[in-house]
């Protein structure tokens, strides 16, 4: 069947929107609370009396219509380094319009607001705070050094914790792990600042490398890798070749091997290459969820 130019126009806003919420991300996030609420959180022999249960759905909507709603602001916010970096993209996400945008944002908002009301009061004071600070960093956070990466990536899991305060998790050793998948997510950000570096600059974003230069960012980048071997071998010791010392021994690799990546890394295109490895290795940290019923 043929499509008109209006279905024609209305696929492609459709398409552009799902890339200004980064669907991969979103997608990404709801397989990760429900492997963990399934591999961790109770028994995974058990699994169809947990996905049977209301309350994780909401809590896992309740969270992609809250992230999404970040994303959108967040896209509000950096357009004007974002047509630098990368202005083909983001051209493309014009396609729908700024005034749509922040409807949308607020319409994802109310309804990841609403969700989280469904499961109880706290769970929507817990998405209210998140939906503010997702705001706030946009605004303010993302401009200042060290602070904003540490932001993103503690908002990047904020999530996790809807899970784990409803389910009331205190395994010091998912906390652990928890605390290395942030690491990586903490490393990561920092690079994207190396590979957004000329676009930062010129929109006026005090962001790491723009505020101590790029050879002591890549210093401090070590470092953070070299601490992440911390949980990592606290793990690995305790858990004594479970499932997911595997992960750990890959992702302690990726790490290591980044390092050499990043010592001679000097343009954007070799830190989207290390940009890509953190991706993998954060995919890899989510779907390593599953050893632990191993």
């Amino acid at each position: 069947m043929r499509l008109n130019r209006r279905q024609r126009l209305l696929i492609f806003k459709l398409s552009a929107l799902l890339s200004m919420v980064r669907w991969y991300n979103i997608f990404f996030l709801a397989l990760a609370q429900y492997l963990a609420v399934i591999f961790i959180l109770n028994d995974h022999h058990d699994w169809w009396n947990t996905i049977t249960n209301p309350n994780l759905h909401l809590i896992v909507f309740a969270s992609l219509f809250s992230v999404a709603g970040g994303y959108l602001i967040n896209n509000f916010y950096d357009l004007e380094k974002d047509m630098i970096n990368r202005p083909n993209k983001t051209l493309y996400e014009k396609i729908v319009k700024q005034s749509t945008s922040l409807r949308l944002y607020f319409l994802f908002n109310v309804i990841g607001a609403l969700l989280a009301w469904l499961v109880s009061f706290h769970v929507f004071l817990f998405f209210s705070g998140f939906i503010f600070l997702m705001w706030f960093y946009s605004h303010k956070l993302k401009k200042i050094p060290f602070v904003g990466n540490m932001a993103a990536a503690l908002l990047s899991i904020t999530p996790f914790f809807a899970i784990f305060i409803y389910y009331q998790l205190e395994d010091l050793l998912i906390i652990t792990y928890v605390s290395f998948v942030l690491l990586v997510i903490f490393i990561r950000e920092i690079i994207k600042d190396l590979e957004a570096l000329k676009g930062d600059v010129l929109a006026g974003y005090n962001t790491l490398p723009a505020t101590v230069g790029v050879n002591k960012t890549k210093w401090l980048i070590t470092g953070f890798a070299l601490l992440g071997a911390i949980p990592a071998f606290a793990i690995f010791y305790k858990t004594n070749f479970s499932g997911i010392s595997y992960y750990l021994m890959a992702g302690g690799a990726g790490v290591f091997i980044s390092i050499f990546f990043l010592i001679r890394a000097g343009s954007p295109a070799d830190y989207r290459v290390l940009n890509h490895l953190y991706r993998l290795l954060i995919i890899g940290g989510i779907l390593g969820l599953v050893l632990f019923a191993w």
